[in-house]
């Protein structure tokens, strides 16, 4: 009887630990997979404007994790991004940009500029700087540092979700600036948009947001998968 005790307890235990197993995979969502074949497509609107006339286009946005390479100790994983108008059916290549994970960021190259596009673990209300690794300036402030931040986490009917604020300067006379990603776990990046304007300064259009270069671009996930 007392082995049976002993052996019923043991199970327990073991199961216990299995639990906490489940409990600590699921306290870390990936909000960006990274594995050969993954991909996802794209609905995307841009608005370009230029000497004050907008510009519309919607097309539809490729990302696919072609191949990787060791690098720092992990491994850094090439993505293909390619385009398609709405009406046509073969994507053409537009430009590879690539990615890397450690244990407490995201490392993403556009092209070959660096940026760090998450932290982990994604807590809400944490902050980090996105140039860390490169020597781009924030367009508002003029600084290299272009602080990120945790905006919201959370979880939703698509599955747990974050979002990331990049910049959001609320300057509506001279030149606006909001930056917006949002990932979700085992998805990926689900949603950016960037809205830079530029604003007429002139006295007679001073303040009445009178929008004379700049870009509203929005990103919306379409699909996503493995081939």
């Amino acid at each position: 009887m007392k082995q049976f005790h002993n052996y019923l307890v043991g199970l327990l235990i073991l199961i216990a630990a299995g639990c906490d197993s489940d409990d600590d995979r699921r306290a870390e969502p990936d909000f960006f997979p990274l594995q050969k074949g993954v991909f996802q497509t794209y609905d995307v609107e841009e608005i370009v404007y230029e000497l004050g006339d907008p510009d519309t286009v919607h097309f539809e946005l490729l990302t696919e994790v072609v191949d990787s390479f060791a690098s720092d100790g992990g491994y850094r994983y090439i993505i293909h991004r390619s385009k398609r108008e709405l009406s046509e059916t073969e994507w053409t290549y537009i430009d590879t940009w690539s990615a890397q994970k450690t244990t407490h960021e995201l490392i993403v190259w556009e092209e070959n500029v660096p940026f760090v596009d998450l932290q982990f673990p994604a807590k809400e209300g944490s902050e980090w700087n996105g140039n860390v690794y490169n020597n781009v300036t924030n367009p508002t402030t003029g600084k290299r540092e272009d602080v990120y931040a945790i905006q919201e986490t959370g979880e939703d009917q698509s599955g747990r979700f974050t979002t990331v604020l990049k910049e959001d300067n609320q300057e509506f006379i001279v030149f606006y600036d909001k930056r917006v990603d949002s990932y979700i776990d085992n998805v990926g990046l689900s949603y950016r948009e960037i809205t830079q304007l530029e604003y007429c300064t002139n006295n007679d259009c001073l303040g009445e947001q009178i929008v004379n270069s700049g870009k509203i671009y929005k990103q919306r996930i379409k699909t996503y998968g493995r081939h």
